[in-house]
């Protein structure tokens, strides 16, 4: 059964449809509807007892709503189930409708539609009466002087015209400079350089869009008047600029901002201007295709929205307040004195001597949209990658929880991302695992990581160096136990016996450092042809490991071995694990997070212990150094080796640390491959973070020598492999 009941609510006619509206009972809404919507202005859906919708009740709705806009009233919609909804949203009718919760909500929304008040008024001398549509007691729109060079979004800007340039280029210096305009989703740009053509942005998402601005105005909110010229006699903008104390209740604001439409069918054209200090107005113009007429319905900022795309726009110009128009339609924005945009964007702080680059600012108050300031602080700054942590605070005031901000690359942020999704959060209990958001701007971008865990907003915490450091090897032994044995035994501890390719997997020419080769040959003065070389004071050749690299390595690609795989992090280091002070772990850095040889992570840190941990001073250290090292390195090796000398040089306490956790990495790795001994995808793994260090800028000299004779010793074990 289907009726329709009428109620009235606050004078306002509701309908209320009882049962299915599908096709058959489409005629007896359709009626029903029809003649409502012929006598009134305002009329009330209410769908709260009907839960089903067919496509014939949905074209009578689109009518009715058509019909009652042309007329200066309004269809609203109210209590539609999850399942309506659902269906309106997928035909994209959602911000179509006029969609309230309630019958109450409804009437609501009625009365502010109320308050716009639509006349014909005498504007411009010896031409027909204008139609006038006047928002009564509506809030104000806000003018802004954007004064301070900055990297904002199309969304920022909102409507805006000024000097500056397109935000095609990561930095400002590399950008032609010239005036630019926006509107909304679209920028127009005319260049100083008249080499140059002018040009325009349209993008989906205006947070997207970017403009290096230097100088602007703009504007927020809704345009107060509206002001359609149907006489065909031409006027101008600077005609209605120069009325004053047109338009009642507006006496406190000036105008400031007009977006103005030229409905010429020849050359139509969408101009935006703003008035400048000098009291003369400035703006540009964006030239049409065609004028697309005014649908009914639409809320003031969608019409012009709609014109501005791909296909319709022709070019843009500067604008010429003086130039005649056709049938104009004038939007006409009021605000009080300009104040500065900071008062509506998040506050980047930098709390260091650096100065953060215009994309940084950008990228920060992308992620941090719910703050009102964010206080970056930098935690450390990787190869490839830098980190920050963050307090921010809300809108009023109040701490929001620490986070960490992560800026690199964009393939690197967006790896990150997904293998943290992927590989992180479904396998192991961490509690930095949450990323919150990502943003981009041309090759950069920036991750928001969760950084509170279970010791609450209060806990500190501090990088597994910080106790690597300090700690007595006592101590660092169960610690790391901790880690690898229960935090990250979910990826080590579920080894998958398979074929692996430790040439192609651990090639470190494929990831972060390509010039390798050269950076031995500047550093360390070690040519790539050579098939060997010394360094002053050490005994006999070493084998030279970046020709075996360079030469041996894509030789070897395809050759695969059997062996155990599990999920590695794959850049595992004490920069990227954190404790807080009961120890809950929290890991970081996801970018090279997936499935390889299992063994991986335990060779990087070793590589750390062994070359990068003791502080060598002179050759006399690296030479001892070396001498004990190479016992160790050189063949006979397998996965168990110990240290067979004993250390007897200076600082004793920290190479006893570093030789009891390398061990310990062994003995992980031994575990993780089910005691199987075999060594060459342990040396592969070792020289992929070996080879490196000549390319660290924070490496000595002679740790970069120290390596490379390490390597060497590696390369000659594997270089039996045929």
């Amino acid at each position: 059964m289907f009726e329709i009941k009428e109620e009235m609510s606050f004078s306002v006619v509701c309908l209320r449809p009882v049962g299915r509206l599908d096709t058959v009972h489409a005629s007896v809404f359709d009626k029903t509807v029809a003649e409502k919507a012929g006598k009134e202005a305002f009329l009330v859906i209410d769908f709260s007892s009907c839960h089903y919708l067919s496509s014939s009740g949905i074209r009578v709705l689109l009518r009715t709503d058509r019909e009652l806009a042309s007329a200066g009233g309004k269809l609203i919609l109210s209590g539609l189930s999850g399942e309506m909804l659902q269906v309106l949203q997928i035909a994209g009718l959602d911000h179509v409708f006029k969609i309230c919760t309630d019958v109450s909500d409804a009437v609501t929304c009625i009365r502010q539609c109320e308050k716009t008040a639509i006349s014909r008024m005498e504007i411009f001398p010896g031409k027909a009466p204008c139609e006038t549509e006047i928002v009564k007691d509506a809030t104000d729109a806000v003018l802004y002087e954007w004064t301070q060079p900055r990297l904002a979004g199309f969304d920022s800007l909102h409507i805006a015209a000024g000097t500056g340039a397109l935000g095609d280029t990561l930095m400002r210096k590399d950008a032609a400079a010239g005036f630019f305009f926006t509107l909304y989703h679209c920028t127009g740009f005319i260049p100083e350089d008249t080499e140059y053509a002018p040009d325009f942005r349209i993008v989906s998402d205006p947070a997207q869009g970017t403009v290096f601005v230097d100088h602007a105005f703009s504007v927020r909110g809704n345009p107060r008047v509206r002001v359609t010229v149907n006489d065909s006699e031409p006027v101008r903008i600077i005609d209605l600029i120069k009325k004053k104390g047109l338009f009642p209740g507006l006496d406190h604001v000036s105008l400031c901002t007009v977006l103005c439409l030229d409905r010429n069918p020849e050359r139509p054209s969408l101009s935006v201007v703003f008035k400048q200090k000098n009291g003369l107005w400035e703006g540009g113009t964006f030239l049409l295709h065609q004028d697309n007429e005014k649908q009914p319905g639409k809320v003031p900022d969608q019409h012009p929205r709609a014109l501005l795309s791909w296909e319709n726009i022709e070019g843009i110009a500067m604008c010429d307040t003086e130039v005649s128009l056709t049938r104009p339609v004038f939007w006409l924005f009021f605000a009080g004195q300009a104040q500065d945009p900071d008062g509506f964007q998040t506050q980047v702080i930098f709390e260091g001597d650096e100065i953060l680059p215009d994309y940084m600012v950008y990228l920060t108050r992308r992620l941090y949209t719910d703050s009102r300031k964010a206080a970056l602080q930098r935690l450390h700054g990787g190869y490839s990658a830098s980190t920050y942590r963050v307090r921010s605070y809300d809108p009023q005031g109040r701490l929001l929880r620490p986070t960490v901000l992560k800026t690199g690359d964009r393939s690197m942020i967006q790896r990150e991302a997904a293998r943290c999704k992927e590989y992180a959060m479904p396998y192991i209990l961490n509690n930095s695992a949450m990323i919150l958001g990502t943003s981009y701007y041309c090759s950069m971008g920036a991750l928001r990581y969760n950084f509170v865990g279970i010791g609450g907003e209060g806990t500190e915490l501090k990088w597994l160096a910080h106790y690597f450091n300090n700690w007595p090897v006592s101590e660092l032994e169960p610690l790391f136990d901790k880690i690898f044995l229960k935090i990250l035994k979910p990826w080590y501890g579920q080894p998958v016996r398979e074929v692996i390719f430790p040439y192609a997997d651990h090639d470190p020419t494929k990831t972060f450092f390509p010039h390798i080769c050269q950076m031995a040959e500047k550093e360390l003065h070690i040519p790539m042809e050579a098939g060997s070389f010394r360094f002053e004071g050490s005994t006999g050749a070493f084998l030279n490991p970046y020709k075996f690299l360079k030469e041996e390595y894509p030789k070897r690609r395809e050759r695969g071995t059997d062996y155990f795989t599990s999920v590695c992090h794959g850049d595992l280091n004490m920069q990227n694990i954190l404790l807080d002070k009961d120890m809950n772990v929290y890991l970081i850095d996801f970018s090279e997070t997936r499935p390889r040889s299992v063994i991986s992570d335990f060779a990087r840190l070793e590589a750390i212990f062994m070359i990068e941990s003791f502080p060598m001073e002179n050759e006399e250290d690296f030479l001892q150094v070396l001498a004990f090292l190479t016992e160790f390195y050189e063949a006979p090796v397998s996965l168990d080796k110990k240290f067979r000398t004993t250390w007897s040089g200076r600082l004793p306490g920290m190479m006893h640390r570093n030789t009891a956790l390398t061990l310990k990495m062994r003995q992980y790795a031994l575990a993780s491959v089910e005691g199987r001994t075999t060594y060459l995808p342990y040396a592969l793994a070792l020289l992929e973070w070996i080879l490196p260090v000549v390319c660290y800028a924070s490496a000595s000299i002679w740790q970069k020598r120290l390596s490379a004779c390490v390597a060497s010793l590696l390369c000659s074990v594997v270089v039996s492999d045929n």
